[in-house]
């Protein structure tokens, strides 16, 4: 079912341009103003008999290319739930098993979509590729010190959660060296036996990894990266500063991306106590680091031809975070062209909360939505750009 809530109005937004290429340097242009139309509605998945799993709220979820089906995968009952997002129903639910010869293994973290035939599953030591009808086609470990190429060495191992991703050819991720406190792209071909890496600058990152650290309990906390693909080159981006590193393959060659936004900050700044000894400072160091500004990653809108890029801060928190009237923050959009131009950037005032999953299909921003424990996804539409 539809819900509309016509929520257009109008919003005056910031210009600005910016340079691409692999100096780290940053050329200002013209600014001037412009407005920008924007309208909200909110569409519901119809789920059948079936309740669809939303705990990890759509973390473990995947798109095909055509954006025509959402695949989320069900830890607790091994299923992925087939989701056909034109008619916005539950159309199918595809069965795995959790352990033995085609076990996906119980401590899935991420899946990622590799054709309309093969899906990947990924642990914290090893990772997998099925069929859609549940056999094991591949198995191999992500923390292999002994890589042909370039293997991974003291220190080194892939990184989890938004950072991995596949394609049709290689499994590409991102390797930390916790020694070094440095990264690397490492990108594994389709044996899944040779590795490349190749340096990347993230090392802003290590300046907002909290740990707790007492005699009862250890914790960590630390910042996001994440990892896509577009047009045969690999975006890198992070939470921490809006850089936007693009990698071609094929040249073998980085390019940084830099641009000044109007609104905010371009860098979280701030000073932070990294190793604490109670959780009630290891809570207040990363509730703190929430009030400065976090960058999400690009998203591609290949009917428009450009890119859209959320980022967002905390400003207020509240006593307990769970509870929605109580956590609230400025949420941001930034629009590029299809280089990596600024077109156009603006508080988006009807959001008051970071968007979770998200994605473009037909030219409309889709950001999932829990209502009432029923799958649903807000649409921004933007006109006039």
């Amino acid at each position: 079912m539809d819900i509309a809530i016509n929520l257009s109005k109008i919003i005056f937004l910031s210009l600005c341009c910016s340079f691409i290429g692999c100096a780290k340097k940053t050329d200002i242009v013209d600014l001037s103003l412009t407005s920008l139309n924007y309208s909200l509605d909110t569409v519901m998945i119809d789920p059948g008999n079936e309740l669809l799993h939303l705990n990890a709220g759509l973390r473990m979820a995947a798109l095909d290319a055509e954006r025509d089906y959402l695949y989320n995968f069900n830890p607790s009952d091994h299923t992925i739930e087939k989701i056909n997002l034109n008619s916005r129903r539950l159309e199918d639910k595809l069965k795995f098993e959790k352990e033995g010869p085609d076990g996906v293994g119980d401590m899935v973290f991420r899946m990622d979509l590799i054709s309309g035939e093969l899906v990947a599953f990924m642990g914290y030591i090893k990772a997998g590729i099925f069929d859609l009808k549940g056999r094991k086609v591949v198995e191999f470990p992500i923390a292999d010190v002994n890589f042909e190429g370039d293997p991974l060495i003291k220190g080194e191992r892939f990184e989890f959660l938004n950072t991995y991703m596949f394609d049709s050819q290689k499994m590409v991720g991102l390797i930390r060296n916790a020694s070094e406190k440095s990264f690397a792209l490492g990108m594994l071909d389709s044996n899944f036996r040779h590795l490349k890496k190749v340096p990347i600058p993230l090392d802003a990152l290590e300046n907002f990894r909290f740990v707790l650290s007492s005699p009862s309990r250890v914790q960590m906390s630390f910042p996001s990266a994440n990892i896509s693909e577009h047009n045969g080159s690999y975006l890198i981006t992070n939470e921490v500063n809006n850089t936007i590193l693009l990698y071609d393959s094929e040249l073998d060659s980085l390019k940084e991306i830099n641009y000044q936004p109007m609104l905010t900050e371009d860098r979280k700044t701030g000073k932070y106590t990294q190793v604490t000894e109670t959780e009630e400072e290891f809570k207040q160091e990363t509730q703190n680091v929430l009030k400065e500004i976090s960058f999400m990653a690009p998203i591609w809108d290949e009917k428009n031809h450009r890119f859209y890029r959320f980022s967002h801060k905390a400003v207020n928190i509240g006593s307990n975070s769970i509870k929605e009237e109580e956590y609230k923050s400025s949420v941001y959009l930034t629009v590029f062209d299809a280089d990596f131009n600024v077109i156009a950037e603006s508080l988006v005032e009807n959001l008051t909360k970071p968007p979770g999953f998200h994605f473009v299909k037909d030219g409309k921003i889709w950001m999932y939505e829990n209502v009432e424990d029923e799958l649903g996804f807000v649409r921004l539409s933007i006109s006039d750009l």
